[in-house]
């Protein structure tokens, strides 16, 4: 029977692979990005933990675990907030590897897309959407 990472491990994970990537900008888990105060930020939830991925003739087996987490870059400018954006996408994209430090996994490969681009003139605030699919073996 394969095993599969806990969501805690995973978010744990994302939260030191994100920070590694784009530090000094401030890292922060979806429920924190209305107390954010700083000119740019990247927040990020995790979903889609244990879809079932199976391999094999007959589906049975467990072959890879393929949790997907959205990121949102804030920023006051534009070209910050694109800027961050590439940053990640040029980082993590394609990568395979250990992911998340020390205490992370090995993942296969990470795929990043770039949803699209928004701007709330209620917070000023520019952002980048994107999702990253990360392929676990199992």
């Amino acid at each position: 029977m394969a095993s599969q990472n806990s969501p805690l491990v995973i978010a744990k994970a994302i939260q030191n692979q994100l920070s590694g990537i784009i530090s000094p900008i401030k890292v922060y888990s979806n429920f924190n990005r209305n107390y954010a105060t700083e000119q740019k930020f990247v927040t990020w939830h995790l979903r889609n933990v244990h879809q079932p991925v199976y391999t094999g003739i007959y589906q049975a087996n467990k072959g890879i675990d393929r949790p997907t987490f959205q990121m949102s870059v804030f920023t006051t400018k534009m070209n910050d907030g694109l800027d961050i954006a590439n940053t990640i996408i040029q980082s993590l994209h394609g990568y395979s590897g250990q992911f998340g430090g020390v205490d992370g996994f090995q993942i296969s490969k990470a795929d990043v897309t770039l949803l699209y681009h928004g701007y709330d003139d209620t917070t000023a605030l520019h952002t980048v959407f994107m999702d990253c699919i990360i392929d676990i073996p199992t």
